[in-house]
């Protein structure tokens, strides 16, 4: 087999950033099950495997540069792309190699205190899967965290012919793997509109095909056309893991550890007779109907009382990462529209405004002190899970981050001249990355060399044959084009810039 191994490899995977891999909220995820994660303020040793071009192992080292970062990707242009953002930004705490698992094991590496993977493990052949169960056996330190995700059963049981349908379609040209795709696509719902009775017999398949048609062709390539494509039941990849002597955690997706706004009350009762906690987890799954799992998963691990946890919980610090005028109380959840209480969420969402807080700091501020502990944590844990508040570090650890981060953004934002292909910025006080468009990159861009930000990003964008888009229509003149720049641009000064700029973004 060829050095790919059945993998696509004609063209690159895009460069998303993925907040789970965080160690802020990978060590949130662990305190809500009571056990002691590892100290991110503290030096710590943390690994991707199969990075792909390395954006989210670059944004966690620029926001945590006390720690040592190593990723793997066994495509080179993957790996010359990551090395080429981490020169640029001048980092000195994260090695790249263009190595295979297998290859990846041999190397002398230290021991982890993170091992992540996204995604990958329902892309590759099961030795690649017992290569990755060896590295992680062989480098995860004791007491170490590993993040694993993965296409889930029983959600993808209904759309899992339909990706073997569309991967079939296209071993049967010899065009690229782009066109290959649009052929698939077509031919999908050529299927479709003639109504072959699996869709019929299928008809949420519809609605998922149309979203299909909406994605990054890049992304199809790797999500749908690998030779190797599995998806799993929770049991399956726990069972595999046990080599690796690791043991379930819990789920690194925050809203996951509410049963309230994820389960019926008699899901939550029949649960609750489950003894055995893989099966118990398997038959959630049916419950939730799980597409998607994000897991973690530790080797050996030291559990907490509850007086330690309730402490480290009161310690913890979270921010208000959207604007607050952004924020609605009517949400969708696995249950269905859930309204959140205003009386609990109003003004815990102001105080947060105002300032980072941490709980205890919440329990005795006067606008939420009257909110009994239950109540603030699984507000906090909601508005989390969200994705409206996130955990942070102090203000002194975040001016201490702020060089690294700044130096790392400055890298991005001046690819967004010429690309729109990366669209998230560093922030040291959450450590994490904080989506922001190219416009917004290019307005910042502007404003930290004291130019006219209307003017420079018409320019920029006009000295590329582009315009701008307002409600899917091309302008074509240019002072239409500049009569829209101004007006994005005076929402994004008088909303947009002050909460990035409180992010520590700049």
């Amino acid at each position: 087999m060829s050095w790919t191994e059945g993998y696509v490899s004609e063209v690159n995977y895009t460069s998303g950033f993925y907040g789970e891999l965080s160690p802020l909220k990978l060590g949130l995820a662990t305190l809500i099950k009571s056990i002691q994660p590892p100290d991110s303020s503290q030096e710590f040793t943390y690994c991707e495997l199969a990075c792909g071009q390395g954006f989210t192992t670059n944004i966690l080292a620029a926001t945590y540069p006390h720690a040592q970062f190593y990723a793997n990707d066994f495509n080179p242009s993957h790996i010359a792309t990551a090395r080429d953002l981490a020169a640029k930004a001048g980092m000195k705490n994260i090695l790249f190699f263009d190595d295979s698992f297998e290859e990846f094991l041999e190397r002398d590496l230290p021991q982890f205190d993170f091992i992540s993977l996204h995604g990958i493990y329902s892309w590759i052949s099961a030795r690649n899967r017992q290569a990755i169960v060896n590295f992680i056996r062989r480098n995860l330190k004791v007491g170490g965290l590993v993040y694993i995700s993965y296409n889930a059963l029983p959600g993808w049981s209904a759309a899992m012919p339909m990706q073997a349908l569309m991967l079939r379609h296209g071993q049967h040209s010899s065009e690229s793997i782009l066109t290959r795709i649009e052929q698939a696509l077509n031919f999908t719902g050529e299927l479709l509109e003639a109504n072959a009775s699996y869709f019929v017999q299928n008809p949420i398949l519809k609605s998922r095909y149309e979203r299909l048609k909406e994605q990054n062709r890049y992304y199809l390539a790797h999500e749908y056309f690998n030779q190797e494509w599995n998806s799993f039941y929770f049991d399956e990849v726990a069972k595999e893991l046990e080599d690796a002597k690791l043991k379930y955690v819990g789920s690194a997706h925050i809203n996951d550890h509410i049963d309230a706004v994820n389960l019926s009350q008699a899901a939550q009762e029949k649960l609750a007779k489950i003894s055995d906690p893989i099966y118990r987890e398997v038959v959630r799954d049916f419950f939730v109907n799980s597409q998607f799992r994000r897991d973690i998963f530790s080797r050996g691990s030291l559990s907490l009382t509850t007086q330690e946890q309730l402490k480290q919980l009161q310690e913890t610090r979270f921010a208000l990462i959207v604007n607050p005028a952004n924020i609605k109380f009517e949400q969708q959840f696995p249950v269905g529209e859930v309204k959140l209480q205003e009386t609990v969420y109003q003004p815990i969402c102001e105080v947060l405004a105002e300032s980072p807080q941490t709980l205890l700091q919440l329990q005795n501020h006067p606008k939420t002190s009257n909110i009994n502990l239950n109540g603030l944590y699984q507000a906090l844990m909601i508005l989390t899970g969200i994705g409206y508040i996130h955990p942070a570090v102090d203000e002194q650890t975040c001016q201490q981050r702020k060089p690294s981060t700044d130096a790392f953004n400055n890298a991005v934002k001046a690819k967004a001249v010429y690309s729109e292909e990366l669209s998230f910025l560093a922030s040291p006080l959450i450590g994490t990355g904080v989506v922001v468009n190219r416009l917004e990159q290019l307005f910042l861009l502007a404003k930290s060399s004291n130019q006219d930000a209307v003017q420079f990003v018409w320019e920029n964008l006009a000295s590329q044959g582009k315009k701008v888009v307002k409600d899917g229509k091309t302008l074509e003149t240019e002072e239409e084009n500049i009569t829209h720049l101004k007006t994005v641009y005076e929402e994004f000064s008088k909303e947009r810039l002050l909460t990035l700029q409180k992010l520590g973004i700049e």
